[in-house]
């Protein structure tokens, strides 16, 4: 049975905007009642998705493996930031890292050079070079990894680290010395690795939600700034990397403002769009699947401090045109609903800069 929506746009009270001061007597006779081709159950599902956020029910909608809304928790990821009365402390990313024999040469982010790290001692302390998916390295259609150091253990890595300084005494500087001592006491990690067999698509949790196809997945892990999806295919990874961009584009093409945190908002905006894998016809989802993987493989990786550039010079590209139409046609009359999600009305052009600690070093 179709659902029947009662809609009020305009106080009876004061001739503007419905307030909080309206009450149902008072305004009964301004309401308008619509009829929509949707079950009731249909029509409150995406609201109730949000409201339990129950990744899931969302993982289901989406006919997807798993909904991750955000990822593992790595504190020093990129050192301390330069700010009053705060202590500048090194990273755990590697800006240099190379083997010579039995010998490591690490360069954490912040230090002033490299310092040598016997291999033995890294695989005593179960020390490993990963590769972190981060949120400030993801635009649209391209992301890549920061190389890192870690441990499955945050206290091993800890004691890495404090050896690390022993090992280096005579030849490391003061100001060296202090910044790794001060990542220590920073230092949190919750690892949270992905399969390197199986299919992901990922986006920033903040603000302008682009989305991107991991393709290196080897001794790879997420981190918190992070959502991802476990697709069942890499066919299923690229037609949602390409969703997720559409509707990022759309927030930028209408002038509105990406609001701050995002986590799993996005991925209900796809299901409220129609935009669903098991909502789209094979044939278009299979067409905008190979679009996606054409335009994330031809791509080359660029910094952007502003996301919606990015997302504006993507839509100049012949493929995302294509995956527009694609999709235009698709959502119909559901876009302002699922964009009533991730974004809010704005009289002004905001830019999505990386917020401090999400600069990427490159």
């Amino acid at each position: 049975m179709p659902a029947r929506l009662c809609v009020l746009k305009i106080s009876p009270k004061t001739g503007g905007a419905v307030s909080k001061d309206d009450v149902l007597e008072n305004v009964e006779s301004a309401l308008k009642e619509e009829h929509l081709d949707v079950s009731y159950e249909d029509y409150i599902r995406p609201e109730m998705l949000w409201a339990t956020e129950n990744s899931e029910k969302i993982a289901s909608a989406l006919d997807v493996i798993k909904v991750v809304p955000k990822g593992g928790y790595i504190m020093g990821l990129l050192g301390g930031e330069k700010k009053k009365g705060k202590i500048k402390y090194a990273g755990l990313v590697l800006e240099q890292y190379s083997i010579n024999g039995d010998m490591a040469y690490l360069k954490l982010t912040g230090l002033s050079k490299p310092y040598q790290a016997p291999i033995q001692l890294m695989k005593h302390y179960g020390v490993n070079i990963y590769k972190v998916y981060y949120r400030g390295l993801i635009n649209p259609f391209k992301c890549k990894p920061y190389e890192i150091i870690l441990s499955e253990k945050e206290v091993s890595l800890k004691d890495f680290l404090r050896d690390l300084v022993n090992f280096n005494k005579q030849g490391m500087t003061a100001d060296d010395r202090k910044k790794i001592e001060g990542l220590i006491n920073e230092l949190k990690v919750s690892l949270d690795a992905f399969d390197r067999n199986a299919a992901y698509t990922l986006y920033r949790c903040n603000r302008a939600f682009t989305a991107a196809v991991p393709e290196d997945l080897e001794r790879a892990v997420s981190e918190s700034h992070v959502v991802y999806i476990q697709c069942k295919s890499v066919e299923q990874a690229y037609y949602y990397t390409a969703a997720l961009n559409y509707l990022a584009y759309k927030v930028v093409e209408r002038k509105r403002a990406f609001i701050r945190d995002q986590f799993a908002k996005p991925l209900i905006a796809v299901i409220v769009a129609g935009l669903a894998w098991k909502d789209v016809p094979e044939d278009l989802r299979s067409e905008v699947s190979n679009i996606s993987q054409c335009l994330s493989k031809r791509l080359q990786w660029r910094p952007y401090p502003d996301q919606r550039k990015a997302l504006e010079e993507t839509a100049q590209t012949e493929e995302f045109k294509r995956i527009m139409k694609l999709f235009d046609k698709q959502v119909m009359g559901m876009m302002d609903e699922a964009l009533t999600l991730v974004s809010a009305t704005s009289s002004k052009t905001i830019q999505e800069q990386d917020e401090p600690g999400q600069t990427s070093l490159f």
